[in-house]
């Protein structure tokens, strides 16, 4: 799958004059399949031109996270059990912990999965995830079945068996940035921003594309509810003013054609504020490749390639295509730097075309960039056994000086924010760098020309889009190119800080950081310390998170000095700024999420930065002492006291890069909602979830093995203490009184976990974080009746799966009764959910280094 890509136009259909609508129909069809069926390979070329492979022969079924409300078949039946078995509170306060309202969970399922709960979609994910390829996909998908009279006379061919949706469909594909521009040259008037604008722009949209279709063949279809939506790039449209509008006219056309389908796709950073859409859309996010997508991607598109270049599938061919997928797999399986470039579907491709002609694979995506924009701009040359060497006007030209030669192009571009430029304006751009080498004003001209010509047909970098229209094979080369022009400016932080807080030019200054460093240190850390010390930012974090991605891109090696530890000391610092009560609570809070995730992905790396929650090598948590003595257990009717002896519990819950160290270790079976035994992007430092109570004391059996100490899961009422302190009966960590910015909870709204340690304001006496909320947290006890008695086999560890192990402390899909200090929950051993996590304990005499002195939470 290629995301994304611009193609050159394939030859034009002859222009439709039909006489009746049913003509028109299979006219729009043909045009459909043929503007989407095939995918030109840039940078792939055989003696006879340009090499292209069918879209449906490559093409890997993406996957996504979507939210989904209700209950799966194991809540039903752990409720029903639950019922039927439980003591007193527990019946009382589990059953409200699934029935008070439907449970809300992050699920992962294939994008078809997603289009099925959702008639109304907005698909977010990374540059070059894939986005565009999916609609292109389904485009073709739909425009193929409604070609073909339905099989045995029922609905549903190709849709229903690749989409698994039982119905046919009008496809109409729609890139917004065309539509945008329409919007900002053609209809500056605000107030007719209203559906028929758009479906005004659908008619000349497609007359453009020489398609004479009846007045009304889109409104009758979408008016009976016969058509499927594919907007393309709200992120595209680079205006945020004309962004926000576009939104407001996609709500309202979807209003008033309710009964079509949409599929709407965006990149995360382009999709805030205004930008958003309500109108009952859903959201989902594209997630990465497996390994098994990868291989299989390699496979597809080995064999794909092959073929084509052959002219046949020969055993011979198929033979060398299936030993070349198996070079490609082990070359990113053996590389971890490459895998993790690997799973995004655009760059493995480059990886793909790579290493088809190159030796070795580069380890960084600005080394990528470069080496697959080198092999774009020679290897027509090479198939031709040309020099790669081009003659203009007598001026020899590289590939390096033809790749010089676009880069102010592509700065223009991204200064214009456009995606195609037209061909006057490509002339004007590249003329001064040719008329300073030519000093001649006429020979120039003829040297753009031919330049423009050159680079059109041989390189598959930039592509005539339409007559006399051109554009970057896809955003992320012009992003690219863009980035080194700006590095080469004596100005360049300057310029690149005036534009730092614009989602449009975020993966500039993500690029810019990472070519800078290709060049030396210096340069490199002054960006990425002009970032952090910027004093306007659009947001909370903003810069110390854009700051920290950055960093990530260019490695901790490339730069001066610790930055990491700057710029990890000065998020946490930020994490005690209180939230603002009365503001937009969830917003503030995914706020810090972000910067918590930014630090998380520095920490755990390999930067050799030192954690704030845990310890290198194995991820040992940071330790908070627990003093000996009394303290108040549970509540109402139930309560007592009791004595505990001197314990250390960690700080925060076990997150996913502690438990990530663990399966590698052990090969345990990572968590179902993991990819490629790695936890989900950017949540490394989230509480790990989907774990059974066994999992959890597996992975303490290992960290006391690892470590030396005894570690094992915390009793309830060690649990409770952590979390009451010893001095009076307060309902939540933090006090008697309930508020919600103290905790992740169900009034926030956030449908998640956050990372751990980003409420320190909900802090328990000793210092402990994330004891309300976020996730519930195992203990080892069995659910057993109050007054609590250790003594009475309540923690015996032996005993089997019909046993009742407690869980405390709610999670975010629960208000303020569940993250009360003294609520009990409890599920059985093996089961797994994805709002359970847990913390750990040390019950015997340690070395103290490692441990925080009392009620700090700084390692000691």
């Amino acid at each position: 799958m290629i995301e994304g890509l611009y193609y050159p136009a394939l030859p034009p259909l002859a222009p439709c004059e039909p006489l009746d609508p049913e003509e028109a129909l299979a006219c729009y069809l043909a045009h459909v399949v043929a503007e989407n069926a095939r995918l030109p390979l840039q940078g792939i070329r055989s003696a006879s031109g340009l090499v292209s492979i069918p879209l449906e022969e490559v093409y890997v079924t993406l996957t996504a996270t979507v939210r989904r409300t209700g209950r799966d078949h194991d809540e039903e039946a752990w409720i029903e059990e639950m019922a039927r078995l439980a003591p007193g509170e527990a019946k009382r306060v589990g059953l409200d912990r699934l029935q008070s309202r439907e449970s809300v969970q992050q699920v992962k399922v294939q994008v078809q999965k997603a289009l099925q709960m959702h008639p109304r979609l907005v698909v977010l994910g990374d540059p070059g995830c894939g986005k565009t390829t999916l609609l292109r996909y389904i485009a073709l998908t739909y425009a193929r079945d409604l070609s073909s009279p339905p099989a045995g006379g029922t609905e549903g061919g190709l849709v229903k068996e690749r989409l698994q949706l039982d119905e046919r469909r009008l496809p109409v594909l729609l890139p917004l940035r065309d539509f945008a521009r329409y919007l900002e040259r053609e209809c500056p008037d605000v107030g007719a921003d209203g559906p028929k604008l758009l479906l005004d722009y659908l008619r000349l949209y497609f007359a453009n594309q020489n398609l004479a279709l009846p007045a009304d063949f889109f409104e009758a279809r979408l008016a009976a509810g016969e058509g499927v939506m594919l907007l393309d790039g709200v992120d595209e449209v680079a205006s945020m003013p004309i962004r926000q509008r576009a939104a407001r006219i996609i709500e309202r056309f979807t209003l008033a054609y309710p009964d079509n389908r949409y599929v709407v796709t965006s990149r995360v950073v382009g999709y805030t504020g205004g930008a958003r859409l309500g109108a009952d859309y859903a959201v989902t996010t594209v997630r990465d490749f497996t390994d098994d997508d990868v291989a299989r991607f390699a496979r597809y598109w080995n064999r794909a390639v092959e073929i084509v270049l052959a002219g046949g599938a020969t055993d011979y061919v198929l033979r060398t295509a299936e030993a070349e997928a198996t070079k490609l797999i082990q070359a990113i399986q053996g590389n971890a730097r490459v895998r993790e470039l690997a799973v995004n579907p655009l760059l493995l491709t480059v990886i793909a075309l790579v290493q088809r002609y190159r030796a070795q694979l580069p380890e960084r995506r600005v080394e990528l960039y470069e080496e697959a924009i080198e092999v774009l701009l020679v290897q027509w040359d090479a198939v031709k056994g040309l020099p790669a060497t081009a003659v203009l006007q007598g001026l020899e030209l590289d590939a390096g000086d033809r790749r010089s030669m676009l880069e102010p192009v592509a700065l223009w571009m991204m200064e214009q924010r456009a995606r195609e430029i037209e061909l006057d304006d490509l002339r004007r751009r590249l003329a001064p760098p040719f008329q300073a080498l030519l000093g001649d004003e006429r020979r120039a001209g003829k040297a753009v020309d031919g330049f423009v010509q050159l680079i059109n047909a041989r390189s598959g970098l930039l592509t005539e889009r339409g007559q006399g229209v051109y554009a970057f094979s896809h955003l992320t080369f012009q992003e690219h190119l863009a980035a080194r022009a700006v590095a080469d400016r004596e100005d360049y932080l300057a310029y690149t800080l005036a534009r730092m807080g614009d989602s449009w030019w975020r993966e500039v200054v993500l690029l810019e950081a990472g070519y800078l460093s290709t060049q030396g240190k210096r340069r490199a850390t002054e960006l990425i310390r002009a970032l952090m010390d910027a004093k306007e930012e659009p947001e909370p974090y903003y810069n110390l998170v854009l700051a920290a991605e950055a960093l990530r891109d260019v490695g901790p090696a490339r730069v001066e000095g610790d930055l990491s530890g700057e710029i990890q000391r000065r998020l946490r610092e930020a994490f005690e700024t209180p939230l603002r009560k009365g503001g937009d609570l969830p917003a503030q809070v995914q706020r810090r999420a972000a910067a918590a995730e930014a630090l998380g992905r520095i920490e755990s790396g390999g930067f050799g930065a030192q954690p704030a929650f845990w310890r290198l090598p194995h991820g040992e948590p940071v330790w908070v002492p627990v003093p000996a003595g009394e303290f108040w257990m549970g509540g109402g009717s139930g309560v007592h006291r009791l004595h505990l002896d001197t314990f250390w519990i960690s700080r925060v819950p076990i997150t996913n890069a502690q438990y990530r160290f663990f399966v590698e270790a052990t090969g345990q079976a990572p968590p179902r909602h993991w990819e490629n035994g790695r936890p989900p992007k950017g949540k490394e430092s989230h509480p790990v979830v989907n774990v059974s109570w066994r999992d959890a004391l597996a992975y303490c059996e290992w960290l006391s093995g690892a470590t030396g100490k005894q570690i094992t899961l915390p009793s309830e009422a060690e649990w409770e203490k952590a979390a009451r302190g010893d001095r009076d009966r307060r309902e939540y960590p933090w006090g008697d009184e309930w508020d919600a910015t103290r905790c992740n909870n169900y009034e926030l709204g956030l449908g998640d976990t956050t990372p751990v340690g980003i409420f320190p304001e909900g802090a328990s006496p000793y210092g402990v974080l994330d004891l309300a909320g976020n996730v519930w947290e195992w203990t080892r006890s069995h659910f057993r009746k109050y007054p609590y008695d250790p003594g009475d086999g309540r923690e015996n560890l032996e005993a089997g799966d019909d046993v009742h192990r407690v869980l405390r402390g709610g999670s975010f899909d629960d208000g303020a009764r569940l993250v009360r200090a003294a609520c009990r929950s409890w599920n059985y051993p093996f089961y797994r959910f994805g709002d359970d996590g847990f913390r750990v304990v040390v019950v015997s005499p340690v070395s103290l280094w490692a441990l925080d002195p009392l009620g700090s939470g700084d390692s000691g």
